[in-house]
């Protein structure tokens, strides 16, 4: 009988993507907001 390993079964190789696709998204979407990307500047501020 062959065990099957643990990261062969498809409910881990399921949860483990969601979590690592939700991180790098929350990451992007945080870095895009500290960036402030949204945020519009006017550029002759100055004068």
């Amino acid at each position: 009988m062959h065990k099957i390993s643990w990261w062969q079964r498809p409910m881990v190789q399921f949860i483990a993507r969601t979590v690592l696709y939700s991180v790098i998204i929350i990451g992007l979407v945080y870095l895009y907001s500290y960036r402030g990307v949204g945020q519009s500047h006017f550029i002759y501020n100055e004068f």
